[in-house]
């Protein structure tokens, strides 16, 4: 059961290049949508993620998490879901 549970913690975690690659997609997002739609559309699918960070930053924090590490939990929880594109 222990190698099963490493094995999957292993596959579905996520990196740095993964997350700025998803940080990127919601950029490319923001601004398509941005000049599809309006304007502020746009600012609200990048408001949305702003958001979701700034909660993951509080959560980490409350956690007990401290220093460069908290910053880079909420980045790799708000964005690291590019892993899997």
């Amino acid at each position: 059961m222990r190698s099963e549970r490493k094995a999957l913690c292993e596959a579905i975690r996520a990196g740095l290049p993964a997350a700025h690659f998803g940080l990127g997609i919601v950029i490319a997002a923001s601004v398509i949508v941005g000049l599809l739609v309006g304007p502020v559309t746009g600012a609200l699918v990048a408001g949305a993620f702003a958001v979701l960070f700034l909660v993951a930053l509080a959560v980490m924090f409350v956690r007990g998490v401290r220093g460069a590490d908290t910053g880079r939990r909420a980045y790799l929880f708000t964005f690291g879901w590019a892993n899997w594109v």
